[in-house]
């Protein structure tokens, strides 16, 4: 009777060994970190696009002249593809449940690198892994590139080219910081690292900045805490009417934009000017109505509030925010000027730089005479895309080549 029974590392290698040499990958990344205490850092063009060219070759090369051998075999097989993709989602998950980037973390976990996944060298090894394999799977599955090979091929290498794109052009991924104001424009900015970039190639200045906002709130406080005591949303809009703490409330006269001026507010457009409502409100238990003038203030002006009985106070709160913009003028280094406007979520493209409006300077509110830009520019992007772009042609196609098949099985 002949013995049949394979030991470890005999070719070909199965599960065993994939998800070995995974855990092994796994912990030297964990103890380079501990002894190294060093994160990895990113590469930059024209680097990081030699080193990809380089890696693209390799993987050519190893497949083509030795795709007969068993370790090559084993690279393009399901065991080391499961240990791949059990390793990355590990650390994946890992991203989801441990707090990530904290400047104020510590400890073991700190140590070996999983405050900070993607700068750690377990992160490196498992995307050198995944690639790897997933290149050979591709690879193996894309000759004869005919029939289902041309889904699985799509899938598979559009896939591999976001992941590739993704992490070799990390390093040329820039967010810089930009506060345009009215008076310069602004050529400058600081960026993820809080580093001053000195000339981003484009120079923005603020022309008008708008701002859409909700009907300020009011609210009954407790004057001696200070805390909020209705839970009740009440918007101040004249004529509108409604109830807080068992207490009726009506709006007789708003402002949108008032000054307090001898005993009253007035309407006045100027810089500075705040909501400003008239009120009266009526106990109903006690029928006790206290009425008078309240606004929340601004950066130049007091707010004002009624006192109620109780040692309660009647106050507004700062209107909330329904949409911002900034009119801005883009001057670029071929020498262009160009007056555009920017939104929350409607970003402007110039210059390679996409322009996102951030941030406003919150205690001038409608009035401020900032703008907070982020600028920002990855040439890889288009890479990342086309990836995509081949996933989404996959999916088509194998759906297509499915429905196909069943027509003609329906026929036959």
């Amino acid at each position: 009777m002949s013995n049949n029974k394979r030991f470890i590392w005999q070719y070909p290698w199965g599960y065993a060994e994939s998800f070995i040499i995974a855990i092994t990958l796994l912990f030297l990344g964990f103890a380079i970190n501990y002894t190294g205490k060093s994160t990895v850092s990113a590469i930059q063009l024209p680097v990081n696009l030699y080193m990809g060219i380089a890696i693209i070759i390799l993987l050519l090369l190893i497949y083509f002249l030795f795709k007969k051998k068993p370790f090559v075999k084993w690279l393009s097989g399901t065991p080391a593809a499961i240990s791949a993709i059990c390793f990355y989602t590990f650390l994946v998950l890992l991203m989801g449940f441990i707090p990530q980037g904290s400047p104020k973390a510590s400890g073991l976990f700190h140590e070996i690198g999983l405050s900070d996944i993607v700068s750690s060298h377990t992160f490196l090894f498992a995307q050198i892994y995944f690639l790897v394999i997933l290149g050979m799977v591709t690879l193996r599955r894309s000759f004869p590139l005919k029939g289902k090979n041309i889904g699985f091929f799509l899938n598979h290498f559009g896939l591999w080219l976001t992941l590739f794109a993704a992490s070799i052009g990390a390093g040329d991924l820039q967010r810089v910081t930009l506060t345009a104001n009215m008076t310069d424009a602004v050529f400058y900015g600081v960026d993820q690292n809080k580093k001053t970039i000195h000339d981003l190639g484009i120079a923005i200045q603020l022309k008008e900045f708008n701002i859409e906002e909700y009907p300020p709130k009011a609210f009954i406080i407790d004057n001696k805490s200070g805390s909020i005591l209705n839970k009740q949303l009440f918007y101040l809009e004249k004529g509108n009417k409604g109830e807080i703490i068992d207490r009726e409330v009506e709006v007789t006269e708003f402002y949108k934009y008032g000054v307090y001026m001898g005993d009253k507010f007035h309407p006045v457009y100027d810089i500075g000017a705040a909501p400003a409502a008239y009120v009266v409100i009526r106990n109903k238990k006690t029928n006790e109505v206290n009425e008078g003038w309240i606004s929340c203030g601004s950066f130049r002006f007091p707010g004002k509030f009624l006192e109620l009985s109780d040692g309660m106070l009647l106050v507004m709160a700062d209107p909330e925010p329904k949409k911002y913009s900034s009119k801005v003028k883009i001057y670029t280094s071929s020498g262009d000027a160009l007056e555009t406007i920017i939104e929350v979520n409607k970003p402007v493209t110039v210059d390679g730089w996409k322009i996102y409006q951030l941030n406003y300077n919150r205690d001038m509110g409608k009035w401020s005479d900032i703008s907070i830009l982020e600028l920002v520019k990855d040439p890889w992007i288009s890479v990342v895309y086309f990836g995509i772009f081949m996933l989404i042609a996959g999916a088509i196609y194998m759906f297509w080549i499915g429905n196909k098949k069943k027509r003609i099985n329906g026929y036959s």
